[in-house]
């Protein structure tokens, strides 16, 4: 076949409007598909918006007349209570240091006999240890031997009196007879306070009494709770005997940090346990606010306990709870908060409808606070009027179980 240049020319210019019209189509074949994909996108992100929105949606539950009756439904508001809530803080049994009795002797002995251990009771007056020194002895010499030398003087004495009356020449000797019988007087009173410190009674010493053993009685009730002695050893009177504490009157020292001392103040109750006990058994009442800060910044609260228990231990750990006042706060009672899933619910009351009779409720999450005798402190969201919206206070769980329910068809 032959052509000729302008078959040629014809030819090409078929070629060139082919390849446009072949571009054009692909453009819009490529627009058409980013627009299908934004599309989709933005659908899927309409989805989720919706869906995240929807999971935002205030929950409600509706009752009619009949289940709200059966419910046994009570609506009112949250009412100011002061409640009490517990401060926990850590302490020791501590006792006055005027229950604390360091026993001593006034003269030296040997031990010849004591049974002394930490831990035991010990009633007033009973023998804590048997001392032996024959320095007793020459004490209770003294005393004899004054005291008949007095009974002489207070003889001479009368009869140098009644020879003054007499004889004017004789005063200056019934002056002196008067003064020397004054001096026996004193010195056996002397006597007899050091035998008192013995134990030993002076009214009813006599020759054949004498004795080199004394018995050293306890001077107060109370337990034994150091015994740095032992039998046979000689017992100074600056050395202590055994050391016993009285634990009629003992007080529970607290250690409270420097920002609570302000919650805390005198007659305040105090619940508290030996060592880690978590019963807190025993009861006490403030008596006493320290007026100084440690280097760790705490100051001492002072406790009396209700009465003695068998478990007090001086020095002892304890754990303990103080009952503190709020201010006055809205609450609510116990049963108008439902906990569900880990959360804390009340149900408010947000129309009535009149034909028919339809009560809607709504179900709002709040967080509770303090707890006590049947009623919680409550915080509301900002867009609840606590004096003007109806709150469920009875029924509140029959309406979460009428939620669930509704739910679970």
């Amino acid at each position: 076949m032959t052509f000729n240049h302008s078959s040629i020319r014809l030819v090409r210019l078929c070629l060139l409007l082919i390849g446009g019209i072949v571009g054009v189509l692909a453009c819009q074949s490529t627009e058409k598909s980013n627009t299908d994909t934004t599309t989709e996108k933005t659908t899927e992100s309409t989805t989720a918006v919706d869906s995240t929105e929807k999971s935002d949606d205030p929950v409600r539950v509706a009752l009619t007349q009949a289940q709200y009756t059966v419910a046994g439904i009570q609506l009112g508001q949250p009412v100011p209570r002061s409640l009490s809530t517990t401060l926990k803080v850590n302490g020791s049994l501590d006792v006055p240091a005027q229950n604390q009795v360091s026993v001593s002797v006034p003269f030296g002995g040997y031990i010849r006999k004591i049974g002394l251990e930490p831990g035991m009771r010990i009633s007033k007056g009973q023998t804590l240890v048997v001392l032996e020194n024959p320095e007793y002895i020459q004490l209770q010499q003294d005393y004899l031997d004054t005291k008949a030398k007095l009974e002489y003087a207070d003889l001479e004495f009368e009869r140098q009196q009644e020879l003054s009356r007499e004889n004017v020449n004789a005063l200056k000797v019934f002056q002196q007879t008067r003064a020397n019988r004054q001096s026996l007087q004193a010195h056996l009173a002397g006597m007899a306070q050091r035998l008192a410190l013995l134990h030993i009674n002076p009214a009813t010493l006599t020759p054949a009494t004498l004795t080199r053993i004394i018995s050293v009685p306890s001077p107060v009730s109370g337990f034994v709770t150091d015994v740095p002695v032992n039998n046979g050893r000689y017992l100074n009177p600056a050395d202590v005997l055994v050391q016993i504490t009285d634990l009629t009157h003992p007080h529970v020292r607290l250690t409270i940090f420097e920002k609570d001392i302000s919650r805390i103040h005198v007659g305040q109750l105090v619940r508290f346990g030996m060592g880690g006990d978590a019963s807190l058994i025993h009861r006490g009442e403030i008596f006493l606010i320290g007026k100084s800060i440690a280097a760790d910044r705490t100051i001492s609260v002072l406790v009396h306990p209700d009465g003695y228990a068998n478990d007090f231990i001086p020095g002892g750990y304890i754990s303990a709870q103080i009952d503190v006042k709020t201010q006055p706060l809205p609450a609510l009672p116990e049963e108008a908060i439902v906990n569900f899933g880990g959360k804390h619910y009340i149900y408010i009351l947000e129309k009535k409808e009149v034909n028919p009779i339809t009560y809607q409720f709504r179900q709002v999450e709040v967080k509770p606070g303090v707890r006590e005798n049947g009623y919680v402190s409550i915080t509301l969201p900002g867009d609840i009027n606590a004096k003007q919206t109806p709150i469920v206070v009875k029924g509140a769980y029959n309406l979460l179980a009428k939620l669930n329910n509704s739910e679970e068809e």
